[in-house]
């Protein structure tokens, strides 16, 4: 059993991502939400999370993180998932509600009392883990290994030089990426496979209906809409992978290389820096996955979920 504390930044796939790990409940368990700003405010991304969250059954507290990166200045992605960060959902008015206190300070306080336990996934900027790491000097020590979305060793989504969470705050990037724990990321070198092609769609529609279904179903819909117009295709499950990885890392490659992050470029801002293969490296970037089995997993998931 994996546990985890899942830092989000809730957009279409992070949504796509509670819900598979809401519905790997054998297998992961979420000791707690935390919403930071990303994909939108985090005034939305908190309302979002707590909205997912009670949809899918989580029960596990729901608190607020950064509100702004560490130095840059706030960026968005509006284009692909609109001005409430999950356009095209409508919720039905809900009772959970954001606990009291800091997201961050629960954290380290949850990681510190359990050492070596608890894995820390980040699927937004990385703000929240940084200050975390930079915050006491036996978190990065004390957790189990750190899980990301983010990054590319090739071209970029937000700009040509850098993916869109490494984007969002470059410096909390290069704190993580060398803390010294174990990192796995799912970067856009793996990710740009796992797409929602037609033939998943036809086939999540043929599943039986639930509460589940309509939901996503609503979600994809805009999901699916904002990513032809704005990429050409159909929906990347960025996020996702980082859940299938806890459940099953066998459907995952991956090579060790040590990243740093540029932030100081100004053509290049944002852009992860890799190194050759290195047994020793700390980071473990995914390369490539095995979709029959990703896909399999995510299907189990969503059986799962009413």
């Amino acid at each position: 059993m994996e546990k985890i504390i899942f830092d989000v930044d809730t957009g279409h796939d992070d949504a796509i991502a509670i819900a598979m790990a809401a519905g790997l409940r054998d297998e992961i368990d979420v000791l707690g939400l935390i919403a930071t700003n990303g994909n939108v405010a985090l005034s939305k991304t908190l309302e979002n999370t707590l909205n997912v969250a009670e949809a899918v059954g989580l029960e596990c507290p729901v608190f607020y993180g950064s509100s702004k990166p560490l130095l840059r200045d706030v960026v968005a992605a509006g284009d692909f998932h609109g001005e409430s960060g999950l356009d095209g959902t409508t919720f039905e008015k809900r009772k959970k509600q954001e606990c009291k206190g800091n997201g961050i300070l629960w954290a380290i306080n949850t990681v510190l009392n359990n050492p070596g336990e608890i894995t820390f996934v980040s699927v937004g900027p990385y703000t929240d883990l940084a200050i975390c790491i930079k915050a006491h000097p036996d978190f990065a020590k004390s957790l189990k290994r750190i899980v990301v979305m983010g990054g590319s060793m090739g071209r970029g989504n937000a700009t040509d030089s850098a993916e869109f969470n490494i984007w969002g705050d470059p410096e909390a990037a290069e704190i993580v990426f060398n803390c010294g724990a174990e990192v796995v990321a799912m970067p856009l070198d793996v990710t740009l496979k796992v797409i929602l092609d037609e033939e998943i769609l036809e086939k999540i529609k043929s599943e039986k209906d639930s509460s589940y279904k309509k939901l996503l179903l609503s979600q994809l819909d805009f999901y699916i809409k904002a990513n032809k117009i704005n990429n050409n295709s159909m929906p990347h499950m960025h996020d996702p992978c980082t859940i299938a990885y806890l459940a099953d890392p066998t459907i995952f490659k991956f090579e060790q290389r040590n990243v740093h992050v540029e932030t100081k470029g100004a053509l290049t801002y944002g852009r992860t820096v890799t190194s050759d293969i290195d047994e020793n490296a700390k980071v473990f970037l995914g390369v490539d996955a095995n979709l029959e089995r990703f896909w399999e997993l995510f299907f189990k998931a969503f059986r799962a979920l009413k």
